[in-house]
């Protein structure tokens, strides 16, 4: 099922929209260099040894955090500052000072690659909040749901639910795992990904087929199921580590950052949750109770496999890669 931008409930969002998130972080990172910057032209009076230029990695370090890309132009900014505020020096005709200085400028720098260089291989980056891949996002959502794309709605819709509304349900997930029911279809729907060819969980969006239409719901219900200190991208993503994950998929609550990576992108104004989920190396079991469930993606659906459809699967598509 394919959907266009004039699907009811979509409102394309200009990917050169600069976030809120991302202006508060450009002023924090200018606000602290400027200080730094401050504080190193007053100890300047004080000689050499009153200057400490490792003030600047605090800036550079944060910088390439949330923008490995972007780092080094602040860690270029950084050694200009720390050359403007050092060159009144009278100690300058000494050759080591003047070296050590030299260094410490091309220091800057060299920090801002090997930090990028690290996050990027680790994958720390899409565990930061990221707001940054919207129009990745609606390129997705256009697309609809597939072997490889699936929308839920919510993640904490069964938290609440009372004895009575459980008993009277017709669902049998709602019957068996209860409150925590919308958990363990995350948690299934993670499974499925990790156990096939990978793919894209998006949460906060719900799907009419009958319309042939989506609507960009967002957060804003499952964070009012959450503590008010939670209710932001941060505790949302604590909140699908810890009781998602933890909770039904444990084998893989150590290494999660090698196959889970979050985040939480704008589109048309409401804050989704992304998951976007490589492919795992050996099998993957929900385990819900005492008991553990195997689940595959085909046909844009997660269903589960047991008995002898379950060793075949688990031969052709793990054996190999043995």
């Amino acid at each position: 099922m394919n959907f266009t931008p004039g699907s009811s409930g979509y409102t394309p969002t200009s990917p050169n929209t600069t976030r809120h998130t991302d202006s508060v972080r450009y002023w924090v990172i200018l606000s602290i260099t400027l200080s730094i910057t401050g504080i190193m032209y007053l100890s300047v009076g004080e000689g050499y040894g009153g200057v400490i230029p490792q003030l600047f990695y605090f800036p550079i370090l944060y910088a390439t955090y949330f923008y490995p890309d972007r780092g080094i132009f602040v860690a270029l900014a950084c050694a200009a500052a720390y050359l403007v505020v050092t060159a009144p020096l009278r100690a300058l005709d000494d050759p080591f000072i003047l070296g050590s200085i030299a260094f410490q400028a091309i220091l800057f720098p060299a920090l801002a690659l090997v930090a990028a260089s690290i996050i990027r291989r680790q994958g720390l980056r899409r565990f930061v909040i990221l707001e940054d891949d919207s129009g990745a996002v609606e390129a997705l959502i256009r697309g609809g749901e597939n072997n490889h794309v699936e929308f839920k709605l919510k993640s904490l819709w069964s938290s609440d639910l009372t004895n009575d509304e459980i008993a009277q349900s017709d669902s049998g997930d709602v019957k068996r795992y209860r409150n925590n029911a919308s958990k363990f279809i995350v948690a299934r729907a993670i499974a499925g990904f990790l156990n096939t060819g990978g793919g894209d969980l998006l949460i906060g969006i719900e799907e009419d087929r009958i319309k042939n239409s989506i609507r960009i719901a967002g957060l804003d219900e499952d964070y009012q199921k959450m503590h008010t200190e939670d209710r932001n991208p941060d505790g949302y993503r604590r909140m699908i580590i810890e009781s998602v994950v933890r909770k039904f998929l444990p084998e893989i609550f150590d290494v999660a950052g090698r196959f889970l990576h979050l985040s939480f992108p704008i589109v048309s104004g409401k804050t989704i949750c992304h998951i976007h989920i490589t492919p795992s190396d050996k099998p993957v079991f929900v385990h819900a109770g005492n008991e553990e469930l195997f689940f595959i993606r085909t046909d844009a659906s997660t269903r589960p496999i047991a008995g002898k459809a379950l060793s075949d699967y688990i031969l052709d598509r793990f054996a190999r890669q043995g």
